[in-house]
């Protein structure tokens, strides 16, 4: 596999549109969760929580998700993330499982991505642009 094609290419733009299409799938994923009991309820509604966290962290950045949320900032925690919300999503409906399939297989793809040294991770997940947040406020 040859990946010098990528290699030095701003994938920016890709990793926010996959990031916004896993925050979609998983608040709708939760929406259609929510009204088939209990634990389906609070199941539903910790899946459009982190769905929304997920959206709202590729528009900006608090200062304390670094501190609070560190896994969010590299590709394997992200990418073990997605698996595990992926799977806490499944089953129930067509809808739900293919959405957690496509959530489970981005999750694959993210701790993959971790292992290829060419390419980094965007802008709002660098660290050190959550430090610079940090800074700022204090």
């Amino acid at each position: 596999m040859n990946l010098d094609s990528i290699n030095g290419q701003d994938l920016t733009g890709a990793f926010k549109i996959t990031n916004l299409s896993v925050s979609g799938l998983l608040v709708l994923g939760g929406l259609s969760q929510l009204f088939h009991g209990f634990h389906s309820f609070l199941t539903g509604l910790f899946i459009i929580i982190f769905g929304g966290v997920i959206g709202a962290l590729e528009f900006r950045v608090p200062a304390e998700a670094y501190a609070y949320a560190s896994f969010l900032f590299s590709f394997i925690g992200r990418g073990i993330f997605y698996i595990f919300l992926g799977v806490s999503l499944s089953g129930g409906s067509i809808f739900r499982i293919l959405a957690a399939i496509v959530i489970i297989l981005i999750g694959v793809v993210y701790i993959a991505l971790e292992t290829i040294p060419s390419i980094s991770p965007p802008d709002n997940m660098n660290p050190d642009g959550a430090m610079i947040g940090l800074e700022e406020e204090v």
